[in-house]
């Protein structure tokens, strides 16, 4: 199996219809939704884009402890 992992920054999940949002149109996002996997819940450790996006691609909560910035040749 493969997989595509598509990560939008700065999404309201209200703000999109296949949510339920109602407020703005979003016929490609719906597209989207329809053909693939979509995830009622979702957690992480850090909200700002940054530090959410080493949480995902580490698999280490870690805003609390370092600072704002991409991954580092470190991080594995």
């Amino acid at each position: 199996m493969r997989t595509v992992f598509v990560l939008f920054d700065s999404l309201n999940r209200l703000a999109l219809e296949c949510y339920g949002g109602q407020g703005i149109p979003t016929p490609n996002f719906n597209r989207f939704a329809e053909r693939a996997i979509t995830f009622d819940r979702h957690y992480v450790g850090g909200l700002p884009c940054m530090p959410a996006r080493r949480d995902l691609h580490t698999g280490r909560l870690t805003f609390m402890h370092r600072s704002w910035g991409p991954l580092e040749p470190f991080d594995n």
